[in-house]
């Protein structure tokens, strides 16, 4: 759905058009589960001589894969050749972007303590371990020699704890595809909770 904010730019899908030099590829998966979950909350970009998708193509044909007849979009007067600058520039910006991501793990770690959990982000619980995985790591090398609970008392959230589990490249990789095969089994949500599971479903013998 379009979000209610943007219902005055809606526009028929049927008049617009994927840009036929659009060179990105896109995850119209992801970009079609935000839709479901959030509503588009930013209009497209079109050329209006043309009715050709300047930015947002991944999200047109997200629209259409969902059955949307309409959806937000801007209109910009340019010539053609402004127009194939505008697509080029729109993608090389997106892939110039880069994340913080200790900030980022502290902004999931808080969605996921609330009652939506990370619904609506497009991160899953797996995507959070690792993010905080990698966390770990790089403060586990950082201090060599210090009580690491007293560490991680100090810089996580007192809600969300961690096991540290060291292994060298090639094992870990191998654990990781075991552990993701057994999720998969088990239908849980994360690694943290296939690990649980199998912990409380482990027979002392």
């Amino acid at each position: 759905m379009i979000r209610n904010e943007l219902t005055t730019l809606a526009v028929k899908i049927s008049d617009l058009k994927i840009h036929p030099r659009n060179v990105r590829q896109g995850d119209v998966g992801a970009i079609s589960q935000s839709l479901k979950e959030n509503g588009q909350y930013r209009p497209i970009v079109v050329q209006r001589s043309t009715g050709y998708v300047l930015a947002g193509n991944h999200t047109l044909k997200a629209a259409t894969a969902l059955g949307w007849t309409e959806i937000a979009a801007t209109y910009v007067d340019c010539d053609d050749d402004r127009a194939l600058r505008i697509l080029i520039a729109d993608n090389k910006t997106n892939d110039l972007s880069s994340y913080d991501e200790s900030a980022l793990a502290d902004l999931l770690k808080e969605l996921a303590t609330s009652d939506l959990g990370l619904e609506g982000t497009l991160y899953t619980g797996d995507d959070l371990d690792d993010l905080l995985f990698q966390q770990d790591k790089t403060l586990g090398n950082a201090y060599v020699g210090t009580d690491f609970r007293d560490l991680m008392d100090q810089t996580f959230d007192k809600r969300i704890r961690a096991l540290i589990l060291p292994y060298d490249q090639d094992e870990h990789q191998r654990l990781v595809e075991r552990l993701e095969k057994i999720k998969d089994q088990l239908g849980t949500e994360s690694h943290a909770d296939t690990v649980r599971i199998l912990i409380d479903n482990y027979e002392d013998r």
